[in-house]
C-alpha cells in the first residue's frame, strides 16, 4: 500500500503561486514566438494623421474657391421675384448648380464635407423650382384679374344696356 502524499497549506500556496507564473512565462513566450513577425498597428498613426491633416488643408484650399461659386449661385436664385426668370438666367443658374453638385465630385479625398456640395445642389434646385411655381402662378393670378376686370367691365356695360332697354320698352308701353 502506498501512502497518500499531502501538501502543507503553505506548499500549496507555492504551488498555486508557481503555477500562475509558469502561466504568464508561457503567455509570454508563446505571445514573442506568435507576434513576432506582425507590424504594430500604432507605429503608422502619425504618418496617418499627417496625411490627414494635410488632405483637410488641401480640402479647404479647394473649398475657398467654391463659396465663391456657391454665393453667386444662391444669389442669382434669390434675386429672381414674382416674373419668369429669362431663358439666359435660367440657363446661368442651372449651369451654377450644375457646377455646384459637380465640384467636388472627381476629388479623390475622403473628406466627408465633400458629400455635401450634392446636396446643396439639390437644394438650389429645389429652392429654383419654387422660385419658377411662384413666378408662374403670380403670372396667373394677374392673368385672371385682368380677366376679371375685363368681365366686370363688360357685366357693367351689358348691365347698363338692359336698363336701357328696359327703360325704353318701358317708356313705349306708356
Amino acid at each position: 500500500m502506498q501512502g497518500q502524499i499531502t501538501l502543507s497549506k503553505k506548499e500549496k500556496h507555492y504551488q498555486f503561486l508557481y503555477l500562475i507564473l509558469m502561466l504568464f512565462a508561457a503567455i509570454i513566450f508563446l505571445g514573442i514566438l506568435f507576434l513576432k513577425g506582425f507590424e504594430s498597428p500604432f507605429s503608422d498613426e502619425d504618418v496617418i494623421s499627417i496625411q490627414s491633416l494635410e488632405e483637410k488643408a488641401k480640402f479647404d484650399q479647394k473649398q475657398k474657391f467654391t463659396f465663391k461659386l456657391l454665393d453667386s449661385t444662391f444669389s442669382q436664385i434669390d434675386r429672381l421675384k414674382d416674373e419668369a426668370p429669362q431663358p439666359f438666367v435660367e440657363n446661368n443658374i442651372m449651369n451654377g448648380i450644375n457646377d455646384v453638385a459637380n465640384q467636388l465630385a472627381n476629388d479623390n479625398t475622403t473628406d466627408i464635407r465633400k458629400d455635401a456640395y450634392p446636396q446643396i445642389a439639390k437644394f438650389y434646385k429645389m429652392y429654383f423650382d419654387d422660385k419658377k411655381v411662384i413666378s408662374s402662378k403670380t403670372e396667373n393670378i394677374k392673368s385672371f384679374e385682368k380677366q376679371f376686370e375685363e368681365c366686370s367691365i363688360g357685366f357693367k356695360e351689358k348691365k347698363s344696356q338692359l336698363f336701357q332697354r328696359e327703360t325704353a320698352l318701358k317708356a313705349r308701353t306708356q
